[in-house]
C-alpha cells in the first residue's frame, strides 16, 4: 500500500511540473501579482486594525473620561450640598431646633430631588430628624441600620466626609449610595452627623446616553467593583460584584487606558476604555464587543481586496496575452520538430516571424543550423555504419574466439591440459545432484604421488612438471569418454568414474601398476615413481552432498599413505 501511494504522489508531481509553457506562463503572472496583493492586503489589515485601535484609544478612553467627568461633578456638587446643608442645621435637642432641622430637610429633598433621604443623627447613634423622597415615605428608618452604617462610623470615627459605595438603603433596602458629613459647632467640635442618600437612576441616565455599535455601551462601579449602573438591570438591582474581571481590577487600582477582556453579559470578548474618578475611586468603561470591531476591519480589508483582485484579474488578461506572443512561435518550432523526427529529418524548418521575441528567432536560427547539420550529418553517418558494421562483425567473431578461449582456460589445468578443480567439482556437484535412476554407477578416485617433493628438491621443478605431465596423459589414456580425470591441485588428481565398486577397483590397480612400470626419465635419470589412491563408492552416493565425497575418498587415500603407499584403498557405504 505504501508503494502505491509514492506512485500516485510521484504521478500527480509529474503532472504538476508537466505544464504547457503557456500555462506555467499564466500562472507565473498570476503568482507576480498574487505577491504584492497579498503584501498590500496584509498591510492593509495592519493598517486597518493600528486605525481603530487608534480609534478606540481615543474614542472609547476619551468616551470614559467624558463619562467620568460629570459623575465626579454630581458627587462634587453634592458633597458641596450636603456640606452647605450641615452648617445650616442647628444641632440642639430643642424643640424649636428640631422643627428647623426638620424643615430645612424636608425643603431639601423636596427641591433637591438627587436625595433620596436625608437624616441627622447624634453621635449615639440616634436618629433626630429624618426626611425622604415620596417613594421612600411608606418606609421608616431603621435606628439599628442607621447605627451600623459604615459612612455613619467613618465619619464619626475621622471626623470627615465619607462616600459610600453602591449599597442596600437603611430605609427601604433599594441600591443607594450614601454620603456622610459631620455637623460641627462654631468651635468645629463635631456634635451630629448628616446622612444622605443620593439616587443612582441620575448616574444611570448619564450612562444610558452613552450608545455606539451594536452592541456597544458603558458601565459604572463602584471603588471595590460593584456595579452602579449598567445595561443590565438585573446586575444593578443585585449590585453585582465585578471585580475578579481583568478591567475592573485596573480601574479600581486607578488605572486609564484600553484593555481585551471577556464580558459575562455579552459573552463575548470585549475591547474597552476605561478610567478611574478621581477622589473617589469609582471605574467608568466604555466596552463595545471585539467582533463588530473586526467586522469593520474585515468590511475595509474586503473592499481593497476586491481592487486587488481586479487588478489580478487584469493581470490574467495581459499575461494570456503575453504567453499566446511567447509561446505561438515556439509551439510552431516544437510541431516542426515533432514533423522532422517522424519523417527521419526530412523537410525544413520554418521562418520565425519578425514580430517574435528576440529569444524564439535566435532558437529558430539555432534550430535550423542544427537541422542542416544533422542532415548533413547524416549521409556520412550513414557511410560510416556500413564500415563500422563490417568491423562490428569481425570483432564480434574474435570475441566470440576468446570467450571460447577464456572459458576453456577457466576449466583446464595450464600444465596438463586436464580438467582443473573447478570443472571436476562443477561436474562431480552435477552427478550427484541426479536422481538414483537418471545415473549410473559412480567411483570417485583421488590419485596423489608419491614422495614428490622429494622429485622437486632432487631434480627440480622441471622433473616434477614432467612427472606431473606424463601421469596426467597416463590418466588421461585410462579414462573411458564418459569418465573424467582432473589435475586436482598440486600432485593431486582426481578422477569420476562411471561403474560400479569392482570395475572400479580392477581399473585403479591397474593404474597403480602402470605408473609404476612407467620409466620417469629426466636428463638421462630415471626417477621412479608410484602413486597412492583412495576409492569410494556408495549406492547412494547421488543422496550424498559434494564435500562428503570428497572428505571421503580424501580419507580413503590418505589411508593408503598410511598403508605404506603404492595401494589402493576404498571406502564404500
Amino acid at each position: 500500500m505504501p508503494k502505491k501511494n509514492e506512485g500516485l504522489s510521484l504521478s500527480s508531481r509529474r503532472r504538476l511540473f508537466s505544464q504547457t509553457i503557456i500555462r506555467s506562463l499564466v500562472l507565473s503572472f498570476l503568482l507576480i501579482s498574487l505577491v504584492p496583493v497579498g503584501l498590500l492586503g496584509f498591510k492593509v489589515y495592519q493598517a486597518a486594525w493600528e486605525g481603530v485601535w487608534r480609534e478606540i484609544y481615543e474614542k472609547h478612553r476619551l468616551l470614559a473620561m467624558n463619562l467620568a467627568s460629570p459623575i465626579g461633578i454630581y458627587v462634587k456638587d453634592h458633597r458641596t450640598m450636603i456640606e452647605l446643608l450641615a452648617k445650616q442645621l442647628l444641632p440642639l435637642n430643642k424643640a424649636a431646633q428640631r422643627n428647623h432641622n426638620a424643615q430645612l430637610l424636608n425643603s431639601t429633598v423636596r427641591y433637591l430631588t438627587d436625595f433620596r433621604s436625608l437624616t441627622l443623627m447624634d453621635l449615639e447613634g440616634n436618629i433626630l430628624t429624618h426626611a425622604s423622597a415620596p417613594e421612600m415615605r411608606l418606609s421608616q428608618p431603621n435606628k439599628k441600620d442607621f447605627a451600623n452604617e459604615a459612612c455613619f462610623l467613618k465619619t464619626r470615627g475621622e471626623g470627615i466626609w465619607c462616600l459610600s459605595g453602591i449599597q442596600p438603603s437603611p430605609v427601604d433596602g433599594q441600591p443607594t449610595i450614601i454620603m456622610g458629613q459631620p455637623v460641627k459647632t462654631v468651635g468645629d467640635n463635631m456634635v451630629a452627623i448628616l446622612l444622605g442618600e443620593l439616587r443612582i437612576d441620575v448616574i444611570e441616565n448619564l450612562r444610558r446616553n452613552i450608545k455606539f455599535g451594536k452592541k456597544g455601551h458603558s458601565a459604572i462601579v463602584d471603588q471595590m467593583g460593584h456595579v452602579i449602573a449598567h445595561p443590565n438591570p438585573q446586575w444593578m438591582k443585585e449590585m453585582r460584584d465585578l471585580s475578579k474581571i481583568s478591567i475592573v481590577k485596573k480601574m479600581m487600582a486607578g488605572q486609564t487606558g484600553v484593555a481585551e477582556f471577556y464580558s459575562p453579559f455579552i459573552k463575548a470578548n470585549m475591547v474597552a476604555g476605561y478610567t478611574s474618578i478621581p477622589d473617589i475611586g469609582w471605574g467608568v468603561m466604555v466596552p463595545q464587543p471585539k467582533p463588530e470591531i473586526e467586522e469593520q476591519v474585515r468590511g475595509l480589508l474586503y473592499a481593497q481586496l476586491w481592487w486587488g483582485l481586479l487588478g489580478v484579474l487584469l493581470a490574467a488578461v495581459l499575461g494570456l496575452i503575453l504567453a499566446r506572443w511567447i509561446t505561438r512561435p515556439i509551439n510552431q518550432l516544437a510541431d516542426s520538430a515533432h514533423d522532422l523526427m517522424r519523417n527521419r529529418f526530412k523537410g525544413e524548418i520554418p521562418q520565425v516571424p519578425a514580430n517574435a521575441p528576440y529569444e524564439v528567432r535566435q532558437l529558430g536560427h539555432s534550430l535550423k543550423a542544427v537541422i542542416d547539420g544533422l542532415q548533413k550529418s547524416r549521409l556520412e553517418v550513414e557511410g560510416l555504419n556500413k564500415n563500422l558494421q563490417g568491423r562490428v562483425e569481425t570483432a564480434t567473431q574474435q570475441l566470440r574466439q576468446a570467450n571460447q578461449q577464456l572459458t576453456q582456460l577457466a576449466h583446464q589445468d595450464h600444465l596438463t591440459s586436464l580438467a582443473n578443480r573447478r570443472s571436476f567439482e562443477e561436474t562431480l556437484a552435477g552427478g550427484l545432484g541426479r536422481r538414483q535412476s537418471d545415473t549410473s554407477p559412480m567411483c570417485i578416485l583421488l590419485i596423489d604421488i608419491d614422495y614428490f617433493k622429494k622429485i622437486n628438491d632432487e631434480f627440480g621443478h622441471g622433473a616434477g612438471d614432467m612427472v606431473l605431465i606424463q601421469v596426467a596423459k597416463i590418466l588421461e589414456k585410462a579414462m573411458r569418454q564418459s569418465d573424467i580425470v582432473s589435475r586436482y591441485g598440486g600432485d593431486e588428481f582426481a578422477a569420476c568414474m562411471y561403474c560400479d565398486i569392482d570395475v572400479g577397483l580392477q581399473r585403479a590397480q591397474k593404474l597403480l601398476e602402470t605408473i609404476r612400470h612407467t620409466d620417469f626419465v629426466w636428463q638421462n635419470t630415471t626417477i621412479p615413481l608410484t602413486v597412492s589412491i583412495g576409492i569410494f563408492h556408495s549406492d547412494t552416493l547421488q543422496d550424498m552432498d559434494m564435500e562428503s565425497v570428497l572428505h571421503k575418498v580424501d580419507s580413503a587415500m590418505y589411508d593408503a599413505k598410511r598403508k605404506g603407499r603404492d595401494c589402493v584403498v576404498d571406502i564404500t557405504l
